[in-house]
């Protein structure tokens, strides 16, 4: 007898909660701490965090923790949403006659003159940034600290610089937090009658750290010991347990036990996205309107964002935007999508599988049928490429399916071009592996014992770059096929993978000629609106047609250099 089916909610939710583990796992391998001293500082952060939980609103958080004399927020450096957080506090209690002063890991303390001067508008935000040495220093996205930086001078209010140099306290996390310490006891002697938001990072805040030696050396040196309470950001226990009595959409904060607070401002699979956006110089989508309204299951703001990058695509391709504003977006913040997906387009089970699919990858995915745009990842790449799909699926207007095995396997790669392409139009830094790059991975994963997904990826990788040596002797005229014979034989999901790395590079070419006016741009523009389904081996043509364009471009443009030099 078999058992009762698992809900969608419940599913989705431990699959979010998996790949969040599996993220993090990520980024801990990523980071260097021969010391051990990041896993010991953990479990110090993560018994901070246990307690009993009991919701409140912002407003009633903001009203609890108001008459502290420092208050530390923990931050999330790549989450734009973690920058935010502590401004919808610090504005109630500005609103309420409250002085504040902001107290920022974000600058070194050296950089304190620099950062008066922009306050006073004597410089502007390059010169702040270059003169402070932004990028080696911190690194983290200006674009989310700005946020907090200007909320301040727009105030008044006192901005203060608390990190320290490498050089001098070197890796130790406690030497940081001790030099931090003093900065802190210096500025509540300047301020006696201001609240202190300490805004650092979230390991960093937990009761028996940053702010206990703030207490110790108070007393150290006759200083009245500061009243300290801490406010956390999206800790994923708090929100996993919120999940699983349905509250993780309600409540916006949490006190946890009698003296700690957390704010709930997004997912933990989100939070840890950020970070492997950032390693990729990825910039990724607002989860709210400016920092007043709290993000929500609302598909308004993602929509917007996504509309933009439509108008921006077909600006500058010259499209019509008509007809292109009917498409919805959806998101795993919502752990109903599922069934809202489901319920609301009447999603048929191949669908639902292959949003099951995109999202187990941390995937997204564009429903052409119902204009559905379910973003696995906030990255503005992943946005971008789905817009793409979105303006090409309108613009054919295309019913049915592809023919066979080898013209659907030609359709995907067509249309992962015209994404790439999309995403290009709005990052131009985006870049797809190389032959070289696919031979390096080949290598490395050859003579190793692999699992079931590695294998699969060894084999995408082959058959890329068997494709590509394949199409290459045919495009200078050695004859051969124009496709590997064993291609459309392989399993579903190799073609599939070996169509989107193809695609990419095609796109790859196609926008590079582009913009050094080697095609048209009129060119393009037909590109993304050309049918693949009829008639029945269009999208061969069609990728072969592209495929010989971008050669000949390259060859003739090769050929000019070469008479001119």
């Amino acid at each position: 007898m078999s058992g009762s089916p698992v809900p969608a909610r419940e599913r989705l939710m431990t699959l979010q909660r998996n790949l969040s583990d599996q993220t993090r796992r990520e980024i801990d391998e990523s980071i260097i701490d021969p010391s051990g001293a990041l896993s010991r500082w953990r479990k110090v952060y993560e018994k901070a965090t246990e307690g009993q939980l009991t919701p409140i609103s912002i407003d009633h958080l903001a009203e609890q923790i108001v008459d502290f004399d420092v208050v530390h927020f923990g931050d999330y450096h790549t989450l734009r949403e973690s920058q935010k957080g502590p401004l919808r506090v610090i504005e109630k209690w500005i609103q309420q006659g409250n002085k504040v002063v902001l107290a920022t890991e974000a600058f070194h303390i050296d950089a304190q003159p620099l950062l008066d001067r922009w306050c006073l508008r004597e410089i502007d935000d390059e010169q702040l940034l270059r003169e402070s040495d932004w990028e080696n220093r911190w690194g983290f996205p200006w674009r989310n600290y700005s946020v907090q930086m200007e909320f301040f001078r727009e105030a008044g209010l006192p901005i203060v610089a608390l990190n320290s140099e490498p050089e001098v306290v070197g890796n130790s996390f406690a030497a940081r937090e001790n030099i931090a310490a003093m900065r802190i006891l210096e500025v509540l002697r300047e301020f006696p009658d201001a609240t202190l938001a300490v805004i650092f990072g979230d390991l960093h805040v937990a009761p028996e750290h940053l702010p206990r030696k703030i207490s110790e050396l108070a007393k150290r040196t006759g200083f009245t010991v500061p009243r300290q309470t801490t406010v956390f950001q999206n800790l994923d226990r708090i929100y996993w347990q919120l999940a699983k009595t349905g509250l993780e959409q309600t409540v916006t904060a949490v006190r946890i036990g009698n003296d700690r607070y957390c704010m709930i401002n997004t997912t933990p699979l989100v939070k840890h996205q950020s970070y492997l956006n950032w390693q990729l110089n990825e910039v990724e989508l607002e989860e709210s309107s400016g920092f007043r309204n709290l993000p929500s299951i609302s598909s308004t703001i993602m929509s917007d964002q996504v509309w933009m990058m439509i108008e921006t695509i077909c600006g500058y391709l010259e499209l019509s935007t008509a007809g292109l504003d009917g498409f919805t977006v959806h998101t795993g913040r919502n752990l109903d999508l599922l069934d809202r997906l489901r319920d609301a387009h009447s999603l048929g089970a191949e669908q639902m599988e292959l949003v099951n699919t995109q999202l187990s990858r941390e995937e997204s995915c564009y429903l052409p049928d119902s204009q559905v745009i379910v973003l696995g990842n906030l990255s503005s790449r992943h946005a971008a490429e789905e817009a793409a799909h979105h303006i090409n699926s309108v613009r054919c207007n295309e019913t049915g399916t592809a023919s066979d095995s080898l013209q659907h396997f030609y359709e995907i790669a067509i249309r992962e071009a015209i994404g790439y392409i999309g995403t290009k139009i709005i990052d131009h830094k985006r870049t797809c592996l190389d032959v070289k790059e696919l031979e390096s991975l080949a290598n490395e994963l050859s003579g190793h014992s692999l699992d079931s997904l590695l294998t699969a990826t060894l084999q995408t990788v082959r058959d890329s770059l068997r494709h590509i040596e394949t199409e290459q002797t045919w495009l200078e005229g050695d004859g051969g096929n124009k496709t590997p014979n064993e291609l459309p034989r392989r399993d579903q999901d190799i073609r599939i993978g070996t169509a989107h790395l193809i695609g990419y590079r095609l796109g790859e070419k196609i926008y590079n000629c582009l913009v050094t006016g080697k095609i048209k741009r009129s060119k393009v523009r037909e590109l993304f609106e050309t049918p693949l389904r009829h008639p029945v081996d269009a999208s061969q043509s069609t990728w072969l047609d592209w495929a010989r364009r971008c050669y000949e471009a390259d060859s003739s443009s090769s050929s000019s250099n070469s008479s001119r030099g």
